[in-house]
């Protein structure tokens, strides 16, 4: 596998307030160790990215790049941040699992945990793999000063499938006695909870058909592994993703899923932005058949889209630092049952948001953008809205 080290000017990058980037995630500061990623997940939306590296997407699995003095930097901009009174969450691993097995030799994760440690700096990790259990004495200290969070993405029980669609994940460093991803990840989060350290299971992508049959079993598992929330989101398809999917289904005993999610996606499902996915029916089905396994298995589930399922609060444990999302909004709705313009800056003040956010939040919300598609919101005017549960006309 060609490994390339380079060395970067930048390192925390300031992602763009986009319209997906405004209703549902937490945070705007990303930083990615490595380029490219050996897992080789077929379903991989950060495969496109190599482009910027004057790279091909099929080669995201095969070459990686190393941003050598990626450490340095990153000592170098939260001093910085200090100055500026800047503290919101930072995401790890966000293009490429920062656990890949050359994180290994490298260890450039483990740097950034120090430094983090060091400036009391919060950070959240999104990993597919085992290895970041070596690094449990640093999680352990950061949890103390609820600075970390750990998501974990489990799609499927299923390990033939598993095994498909996400061929090169690290299975047995720490769980000798299963072949299982699925235990080894719930493993991995419950090693991580009883030390006191904010989990999240994602179940992304949820794969039609494959995934529904084990949702109970990955929504008990994960009540019983004590995750802080669990978050869904389905499948999305590009035709690249497509292409890459079937390549791995065909002559398997999966490949009746090449029809079917054509029918799904491409004939019955909608487009967003660059991406095909289910149809807001489908997705409503599958998300309120999530909701209800969290209330039952007692598990807070985190909605993106279909805010009447979210039980779970975006200022608790380490999003206390992150951005505020729809569900925020949502909520002051549901208080106040109208709220303006002015309560919504208010509300976005209460978290570490800076100019660039804010000004977004008033373009958003003035043309209409920032609830669009979402059930029982409409505008009485240009600056104030209302839920339609509560109000009559």
């Amino acid at each position: 596998m060609p490994v390339h080290e380079i060395k970067c000017k930048s390192f925390i990058n300031r992602m763009p307030d986009t319209f997906f980037a405004m209703r549902h995630l937490p945070f705007r500061y990303t930083a990615n160790p490595y380029r490219g990623c050996s897992h080789g997940c077929v379903y991989c939306y950060a495969a496109c990215t190599h482009y910027y590296m004057k790279s091909q997407p099929d080669a995201f699995c095969s070459d990686i790049y190393v941003k050598t003095n990626c450490t340095e930097v990153l000592d170098s901009e939260l001093k910085r941040f200090e100055k500026l009174g800047r503290k919101s969450i930072l995401i790890v691993g966000n293009v490429s699992d920062a656990y890949q097995p050359i994180e290994m030799k490298y260890r450039l994760t483990r740097k950034i945990l120090s430094i983090c440690l060091k400036h009391n700096y919060p950070l959240f990790i999104e990993t597919k793999s085992p290895l970041i259990l070596e690094d449990l004495d640093l999680f352990r200290e950061l949890g103390k000063r609820e600075l970390i969070g750990v998501g974990m993405t489990i799609t499927s029980c299923d390990e033939a499938f598993t095994r498909l669609v996400e061929p090169r994940v690290p299975r047995k460093k720490y769980s000798d006695h299963t072949d299982s991803i699925e235990d080894m990840k719930i493993l991995t989060l419950k090693t991580l909870s009883s030390e006191g350290i904010d989990t999240y299971l994602h179940i992304t992508p949820y794969f039609p058909i494959i995934t529904e049959k084990d949702l109970e079993k990955i929504v008990n598992d994960a009540s019983k592994a004590k995750v802080t929330s669990i978050i869904m989101a389905p499948l999305e398809l590009t035709r690249g993703i497509q292409k890459r999917l079937n390549a791995a289904l065909q002559n398997t005993a999966y490949a009746y899923l090449i029809s079917l999610y054509n029918s799904l996606y491409f004939e019955k499902g909608r487009r967003l932005g660059g991406r095909f996915t289910t149809s807001q029916e489908e997705h409503f089905r599958v998300e309120k058949k999530v909701a209800e396994l969290c209330k039952k298995f007692n598990v807070k589930y985190w909605s993106f889209t279909n805010l009447q399922f979210n039980t779970y609060q975006i200022d608790q444990g380490i999003y206390k630092w992150g951005y505020p999302v729809l569900n925020s909004y949502y909520k002051l709705i549901q208080e106040k049952g109208r709220i303006t313009l002015k309560d919504a800056v208010g509300l976005a003040k209460l978290f570490p948001v800076d100019n660039r956010y804010l000004s977004a939040l008033k373009d958003y919300w003035r043309n209409g953008k920032l609830f669009e598609g979402i059930h029982g919101i409409k505008y009485l005017s240009q600056d104030e809205i209302m839920d339609d549960s509560k109000h009559d006309g």
